[in-house]
């Protein structure tokens, strides 16, 4: 039986997704010699002997990429909050889910755990929605009416089972005396000092109770029945702290690129060798040792732009040595591009562009390698020539000799900017004809590159020049530039996208509704001379020419099937003369690719779209393992030329969908409705061929194992109540083995409770 479920598995997408750990939330003692970590990609181990360990990541593991905090408790079960809505547990060899239908309360992001309790140990759940308390059977919502009912719960601390909340309205206690009864308001006691201090983490030391954020840090001693100020303006000229820690080497603090240490009534920076400029994100001793996590991102106290991390610094003897984490050091992800040998470019919100070698893995080109600014480097594409391209927006666009290798070592980088800026002195940078210094996509074309432009958007800009640009030649040698700006004929001057059709055909989408366009040119990117315009010069395709929207994101030349435009209201199919919707998709498409066996890929809001055998499947968090996350301005896509799969970016990372043959899941052969099942709610029945002859539908979990069986006499009268065994089965995603008239069909059922 397991053996036809991973038949099934092979028919069905897979999906990979590339993450980054490097940004460390929390940390917690594995009770020996290292630590684990909750990180922006997943939960980690580590120790000074062997390194990174064992990772646990989503898809494989988790449902959702960021962990905020983990718990090692003392059943030896691993806690994991994630910011997508779901507590995890790992115990032994089986995952456990919990969320909202297991009382876990809010609707996104789960901060903190703790384990406490004198006589019956129980975790303690902080979120964006409250504070909960249970066990593997599951949670209880807490609220004390009129004393104790925050919005958000940030973070958690105890000592000798009393608890203390950090929340969005201070700092709360609940004694140890009181932990049976939190539903009392009576059992409550709130610090008043500390509301609407932004303070978001707290930490309980042998005799005294430390809270920090914005603001600073705060102190409550032995006996004391108010938090006081031990870090302010007064004492230090950035006042906002990360985290206070007591260790071996006295009581640290966390600021802005420095660590303190208190000396008497004096803070004393501890060490030397950290980045001034940057964020750390966690304290934590291990062996004797201190550690901080650091981050690229300039401003954490608010946790919401975490995208890049720079791993671990050690202080050892006074100086503070980097211990970098490997893979990706940026989650937010723009343009990628793949190559046959099997190395993929990635441009990144914060790190430049990230690129993977097989056999080694990633590395970045930022600063230090050359590169103007890692900021916003939206687009990279392979030059037919020689080289890479890649944009970094406000600084030009920059040319990558990547000697090919994992070592940086031979590689040249240049950079071509419309006028003067300022960037590292490592930087080559040269004044040339293009449009403007910001670039946002790239594209290759058979003799040549292009790329799109938009306007600097800052308030009280004047107007710059803007539109594509087509080139070639030698970055080290000659360049020739060619722009095509407003009023040359082009329809809009902010440029969303570029997509080469042919050798001499360039397809152009624009921002803000103004539609598309058609440039035909003379096979030379550089040469202008031959370009015409289709629906005319200055004039674009719009919903009066059959765009479902006016609002165009991405184009697809489908080989067996035609050219598509990706809008904000589905798909259009190019007839020739204008547009016609096309498939049943009514959703907004931003980026799309075709996979080697000529299935199209279509990034949707919630899901992604496959059309394939003339109809079209969606996949969402509900029936696959594809995470969606937040859109933003530009989301991109290619196929994946070792594998054949799709590569498609996000906030999160970098997604792979592959999927080595097989029908759609809910294809010709049976489908089942209606989905999502809500169990207990209705019926769920099957529908397919031989509708007299027996059928047979084996359950099976995501992780293979066997759940049961449903049988009936004919399709028609097959029906399901959600339960197997007598049992109301879980929430999830349950694949499927469906054996009618000795053949077996598979698809994917998805179960809400």
């Amino acid at each position: 039986m397991h053996i036809l479920f991973y038949i099934l598995l092979a028919a069905v997408p897979q999906w990979e997704l590339s993450t980054s750990i490097s940004y460390v939330y929390n940390v917690q003692s594995d009770g020996s010699d290292g630590v684990w970590c909750a990180s922006s990609g997943g939960v980690f181990h580590y120790s000074e002997e062997s390194g990174i360990g064992t990772v646990y990541s989503c898809p494989e593991d988790l449902p959702f990429p960021d962990c905020r905090d983990i718990l090692f408790d003392s059943s030896n079960r691993l806690w994991i909050a994630t910011e997508g809505r779901y507590l995890v547990m790992k115990d032994g060899d089986i995952w456990t889910d919990y969320s909202t239908f297991e009382g876990v309360p809010g609707q996104g992001r789960i901060n903190a755990l703790v384990e406490a309790g004198a006589t019956e140990k129980k975790i303690w759940v902080g979120c964006d929605g409250g504070f909960a308390k249970g066990d593997s059977a599951g949670f209880v919502p807490i609220i004390a009416p009129g004393v104790f009912n925050p919005d958000d719960v940030y973070s958690l601390a105890q000592r000798n089972d009393t608890l203390w909340l950090c929340t969005d309205r201070g700092i709360y206690s609940l004694p140890a005396d009181t932990l049976h009864d939190p539903f009392n308001p009576n059992s409550w006691t709130h610090w008043p000092e500390t509301q609407g201090l932004l303070l978001n983490r707290i930490r309980t030391g042998e005799h005294s109770i430390y809270a920090c954020g914005t603001s600073g840090a705060m102190e409550l001693l032995p006996g004391d029945d108010s938090f006081k100020f031990i870090i302010d303006y007064s004492s230090v000229s950035d006042s906002a702290i990360v985290d206070v820690r007591e260790t071996s080497h006295g009581l640290l603090a966390a600021g802005h690129g420095v660590v303190f240490r208190r000396e008497g009534a004096a803070w004393i920076e501890l060490g030397s060798g950290l980045p001034f400029s940057y964020w750390p994100t966690v304290l934590f001793e291990m062996e004797g040792d201190v550690y901080s996590g650091f981050s690229f991102t300039t401003n954490i106290i608010d946790l919401t732009n975490t995208q890049t991390g720079l791993g671990f610094y050690h202080l050892s003897e006074n100086s503070w040595e980097h211990i970098p984490i490997p893979g990706m050091q940026c989650k937010k992800t723009h343009q990628m591009v793949s190559c046959e040998d099997g190395r993929v470019y990635v441009g990144t919100y914060s790190r430049g562009v990230q690129a993977y070698y097989p056999g080694y893995g990633w590395r970045s080109f930022v600063e230090s390698e050359g590169m103007p600014n890692s900021s916003q480097t939206f687009s990279v594409a392979v030059d037919p020539s020689a080289g890479v391209w890649a944009s970094s927006y406000h600084h030009g666009i920059s040319w990558i000799r990547d000697n090919g290798t994992y070592d940086s070592q031979g590689d040249t980088i240049l950079t071509f900017a419309r006028d003067s800026i300022i960037c590292p002195w490592a930087t080559v940078i040269y004044e040339e004809n293009i449009p403007n210094n910001q670039p946002v996509m790239l594209t290759a074309q058979s003799n040549g590159m292009w790329a799109a432009f938009r306007q600097f958007d800052s308030a009280g800009q004047p107007d710059e020049p803007s539109g594509i640009l087509g080139f070639n030649g030698d970055p080290m040698g000659t360049m020739n530039w060619a722009p095509r700006l407003g009023n040359e004929g082009i329809a809009a001057v902010n440029v969303r996208a570029v997509y080469p059709v042919s050798q001499d055909s360039l397809w152009i989408a624009f921002e803000t509704g103004a539609g598309c366009q058609l440039l035909v040119h003379s096979g030379n990117p550089a040469d202008s001379s031959q370009d015409s315009w289709y629906p005319g010069s200055g004039a674009a395709y719009t919903t009066a020419h059959g765009l479902p929207s006016s609002e165009v994101f991405c184009f697809l030349n489908a080989p067996g099937i035609g050219f598509l435009a990706g809008t904000a209201e589905g798909l259009a199919l190019w007839t020739g003369s204008g547009f016609a919707p096309y498939m049943s998709i009514t959703g907004q498409i931003k980026s799309m690719s075709m996979d080697s066996r000529g299935r199209v890929w279509c990034l949707g809001v919630s899901g992604i779209y496959r059309i394939a055998d003339g109809q079209a499947d969606v996949f969402t968090e509900n029936n696959s393992d594809y995470v969606p996350s937040d859109l933003y301005s530009w989301e991109y896509s290619t196929r994946d030329q070792v594998n054949g799969g799709v590569y498609f970016s996000s906030v999160e990372g970098l997604w792979l969908v592959t999927q080595d043959g097989g029908e759609s899941p809910s294809g010709n052969g049976v489908s089942f409705y209606p989905q999502p099942f809500i169990s207990g709610e209705n019926q769920l029945r099957v529908c397919g061929p031989d509708d007299d002859i027996p059928v047979s539908v084996d359950f099976f979990r995501l992780d293979g194992s066997y759940a049961g069986t449903v049988e009936a006499q004919s399709v028609s009268s097959w029906i399901w109540d959600g339960s197997l065994d007598g049992q109301i089965v879980a929430s999830g995603v349950y694949m499927v083995l469906v054996t009618i008239n000795d053949t077996v069909y598979q698809a994917r059922i998805s179960v809400v409770r």
